[in-house]
């Protein structure tokens, strides 16, 4: 008995599709892995155009090719634990740009 799972591959760098933990995630079909990339491309970055499917960084890199356009303002979280971070989102290709402080 053959068993068949479907891993997704970034076409542009190689990067492996994976959950919050870094596990690789195996589909059972092709069908399967577009439609779970494409229900949490917003959360996730990644997309499928019907042709590729690309990761965060490769999305940013075509539409952001000469840097990206981050607002002056950024916006700071306070954690429980009292780690504060600061955040700002590109305007172009949705990229997060991240910093934290003690």
């Amino acid at each position: 008995m053959t068993e068949r799972h479907v891993v997704v591959y970034c076409d542009g760098c190689g990067d492996i599709y994976s959950d919050d933990d870094g596990e690789s995630i195996c589909f059972d079909s092709v069908h399967q892995a577009v439609s779970y990339i494409n229900a949490r491309s917003a959360r996730v970055g990644w997309r499928y155009d019907g042709d590729r499917v690309l990761c965060v960084h490769c999305v940013a890199a075509i539409w952001c090719p000469h840097g990206h356009h981050f607002p002056d303002a950024w916006q700071t979280t306070v954690w429980p634990l009292g780690t504060t971070t600061r955040s700002r989102t590109c305007k172009v290709c949705g990229i997060r740009e991240m910093e934290i402080h003690p």
